[in-house]
């Protein structure tokens, strides 16, 4: 899976992804969004490596310090640019709010993921592994959020959607520079001189296991319903379905026992 995203070098996509659930979950809630980020985050870190690149595989204590630092600094940018949503709200502060349970959900998801998918050793050894050129991966999966937004807007009119998207979008693009302006020479894991490793086969095993933790078709429906009571009145049509969609996720969970 994609790096960045898991090791919240992305932690502000949560607030960008939850306005496209918004309309992916509506034209396309057949489709599992899951499996798609997974398909897309395995290509985006293909892409990244350096061709015959290698670099020594973190110890999970230097993974873990790399973890919290880039988390904290990440915090502080979303906390920086938080009043761009005042473009489609009068009270940015209680949206904010709203993402407080998002937080705490997403911090145990990837503590869950950082636990599963075995990406660092319990102690320091010269193991080389592909090496991951960071900056590439952050620009790409910047485009691929990108693109995604071009095509989710394409066939929406100038109306309050659009409007929403694209405010999340900026809001976005404000953090990563924000983010970036904190790394002006080097990542963490590159003042370390090493990364962690994540297979295919192990990254998705794990996301799958983690996912399950999570009931997101309910959340979304949850924050969407927060966000409008936040003063976004616009999503107001759109949360009825999100929490049908919830709703039958988990009767559908019942009934199988899962």
């Amino acid at each position: 899976m994609n790096l960045l995203r898991f090791y919240k070098f992305f932690c502000w996509e949560r607030i960008f992804v939850f306005f496209l659930f918004l309309i992916i979950y509506v034209q396309h809630s057949s489709e599992d969004v899951i499996d798609q980020w997974t398909r897309q985050g395995t290509a985006l870190i293909e892409e990244a490596k350096i061709v015959g690149g290698q670099i020594r595989q973190c110890t999970c204590a230097e993974q873990r310090a790399c973890i919290v630092e880039m988390q904290e600094q990440a915090m502080g940018c979303i906390d920086t640019c938080w009043n761009m949503f005042s473009k489609i709200t009068v009270h940015p502060d209680k949206l904010r709010v709203c993402f407080g349970r998002a937080d705490a959900i997403i911090e145990n998801f990837i503590k869950c993921f950082e636990d599963n998918v075995d990406s660092c050793l319990p102690n320091f050894e010269d193991k080389k592994i592909p090496k991951v050129n960071i900056t590439e991966l952050f620009r790409l999966g910047v485009e691929k959020i990108e693109k995604t937004r071009k095509q989710l807007t394409k066939s929406l009119t100038d109306g309050p959607i659009r409007k929403i998207i694209n405010t999340a979008s900026e809001f976005g693009v404000c953090v990563k520079d924000c983010f970036l302006a904190k790394n002006p020479n080097k990542f963490c894991f590159d003042k370390k001189d090493c990364q962690p490793l994540l297979l295919d086969t192990k990254a998705t095993k794990s996301l799958r296991r983690c996912t399950k933790m999570i009931d997101w078709k309910k959340e979304s429906g949850d924050l969407c319903e927060c966000s409008v009571k936040s003063g976004i009145n616009d999503l107001h049509q759109y949360c009825p379905m999100l929490k049908l969609i919830g709703g039958g996720q988990k009767g559908k969970n019942k009934s199988t026992g899962k």
